[in-house]
């Protein structure tokens, strides 16, 4: 008897997306027939340095940015890294301090971590409570010795799209190196590094329908960074990995392509998605600014729920979503929020794929429900509340 198979709705595009079968197809031929080391001179070497140029044609492109500006990683980590520690320890000999939010991916933070061991000063600011950057807190600790400034363009938890202009402007007024993280927001939302001053800016591949294992760093050719990792081969030394690399390519080109109108209709399951859930299910609060946000994220608090049981029970039935921290290691954003304990151990996240359809909103609401009854009714937050009152 043949086995019925499983439904699965995804909406954890944060964390993963599948690949594009206009990228898949684009990749395949490097696997076997353009398999070069693009350093290498010769013949099959130059037609493989061709696609990782063309690749970089297609990414500066994107971003209003020139080909020879593009460097590739391994991964959305390593560039962050790179931009965080490459940045600032080549220009230590124009000051030591550095200004990051809080609300940052933790390899910018965990990074930042790292220079203060190596006698960086380092200044965390805050946020509001829909996790929006304070201009006045970023312009209030700008010092004469403040060389590099990190904010990403959107938050990856909540959605929350940052003030990016303003904030650049402000950084490159007192002459101070601007790095952004637009992992998240690349393919949600416009990014265009002339219009806007950014030195450095990071891009995730597997967040817009890429491979794994890639990733980018555009920076700015004025620049001054330091080599991240030691061998030949310039500023970000090893050999390519050329199929990941032209599957970026071919995916920034395609996310950034109608990006208004695809945007837009992910942002009509996403909201489908909130509605139902606010309509069938009681004390729910959005996480994140309700306007101001990329358009596949979805960051809720269901009260007196253990979120963390709700994605293991989501995912019997073939649903995919996730939390943004446990409670050992609860969200840096959602603490920098000022969420209590308890928002942040109910909150858990959908973020849409492209592939997400009304009706699969509709199955996932539909066993969201009996799951928050089931979890309601032995979750010790609901006794707690009830006795206090």
């Amino acid at each position: 008897m043949e086995e019925t198979k499983k439904r699965v709705v995804y909406l954890d595009t944060a964390n993963a997306t599948y690949v594009n079968r206009e990228v898949l197809q684009e990749m395949m031929p490097t696997f076997n027939s353009c398999y070069g080391n693009p350093d290498s001179i010769h013949s099959v070497g130059r037609t493989a340095r061709e696609l990782v140029e063309i690749a970089k044609r297609r990414i500066a492109m994107a971003i209003s940015a020139e080909p020879r500006e593009i460097y590739f990683t391994s991964g959305v980590a390593e560039a962050n890294n790179w931009a965080i520690l490459g940045l600032a320890r080549a220009n230590k000999s124009k000051g030591n301090h550095v200004i990051v939010s809080k609300v940052e991916d933790k390899s910018i933070l965990l990074a930042c971590k790292q220079l203060e061991k190596e006698g960086f000063e380092v200044s965390y600011i805050g946020c509001d409570e829909n996790g929006v950057v304070s201009l006045a807190q970023l312009m209030g600790s700008i010092k004469q010795n403040t060389i590099l400034v990190s904010v990403n363009v959107a938050n990856g938890e909540v959605g929350t799209i940052q003030n990016l202009n303003a904030i650049a402007r402000t950084v490159k007024e007192k002459d101070i190196i601007f790095h952004c993280d637009a992992s998240w927001a690349l393919g949600n939302m416009p990014l265009d590094v002339k219009s806007i001053p950014i030195d450095a800016m990071t891009l995730a591949s597997d967040n817009i329908y890429g491979p794994k294992g890639v990733a980018g760093l555009y920076l700015k050719k004025s620049v001054e960074i330091e080599s991240f990792i030691l061998g030949e081969g310039g500023k970000r030394p090893d050999h390519m990995n050329v199929p990941a690399v032209v599957g970026f390519g071919k995916a920034v080109e395609l996310a950034t392509k109608e990006i208004m109108v695809s945007s837009h209709k992910t942002k009509l399951v996403r909201d489908y998605l909130y509605k139902s859930i606010k309509e069938k299910i009681e004390n729910v609060s959005l996480n994140g600014h309700q306007y101001q946000r990329i358009a596949n994220n979805l960051n809720i608090t269901i009260d007196c729920v253990d979120a963390e049981a709700l994605m293991y029970m989501l995912d019997e039935e073939g649903i995919c979503a996730s939390v943004c921290g446990t409670r050992l290691e609860p969200s840096e954003t959602l603490i920098a929020m000022k969420r209590t304990p308890e928002q942040i151990y109910s909150s858990i996240r959908f973020t849409v794929a492209r592939n997400v359809t009304r009706e699969d909103v509709d199955y996932v609401v539909e066993k969201m429900v009996d799951m928050v009854k089931k979890l309601r009714e032995i979750s010790p937050l609901r006794k707690s509340s009830k006795e206090a009152k």
